[in-house]
């Protein structure tokens, strides 16, 4: 009889063991695979550029443009972020800005923000490098932003913020005016 419940003691032990190692290892694999933190895509579109016209970037002191910040989210979990403002620079030196409103980016999905940002001409005409660019057509300006929220995977929450940075080129000289661009992000959690 003491033989018995030995038998029944040591399966039950060897059982959980079994039942734990396998666990471990299916939390593991999802941990590297399926919830592998990746950093959001982020394509910028100029839309509002072909409204404006060369002369606005001489005569106006402040231009407001449209754009289309598309983003796409390859992560198992939602980020809701907060209110930020997206700073546009030249040269090193601020000379607009974007306000991007709070709003939540659904898991392993795209979604569109339409913003608007501000370029402060007047200060850019203060600069001669950036007077020298704009008669030559082409105007190079980079915009950084700091989007601060929550990750939300299965229901757990955590604080994350996710780093921008986008270069654009304005073809100022041509008609309409067009722009290229291209980002980078990164996600902390």
């Amino acid at each position: 009889m003491i033989k018995g419940k030995n038998y029944t003691i040591k399966l039950c032990c060897i059982s959980a063991t079994v039942i734990a190692v396998i666990t471990t290892i299916v939390l593991v694999t999802l941990a590297f695979t399926v919830f592998k933190r990746h950093d959001p895509d982020l394509v910028l579109y100029p839309t509002g550029l072909a409204k404006l016209q060369l002369d606005d970037f001489i005569t106006q002191d402040t231009i407001t443009s449209e754009m289309v910040m598309s983003i796409r989210n390859r992560n198992h979990g939602s980020f809701k972020f907060e209110n930020t403002t997206s700073h546009i620079t030249y040269d090193g030196e601020l000379v607009g800005w974007v306000p991007i409103l709070a709003d939540t980016i659904p898991e392993q999905s795209s979604m569109n923000i339409t913003a608007y940002a501000t370029l402060r001409a007047k200060k850019l005409r203060e600069n001669p490098k950036a007077i020298n660019d704009i008669v030559s057509g082409s105007l190079n300006l980079t915009a950084t932003a700091t989007m601060r929220g929550k990750m939300s995977i299965m229901g757990i929450k955590k604080k994350g913020s996710v780093y921008t940075e986008c270069h654009m080129t304005m073809y100022i000289s041509e008609i309409p005016i067009r722009g290229d661009s291209w980002c980078w992000t990164k996600l902390e959690i």
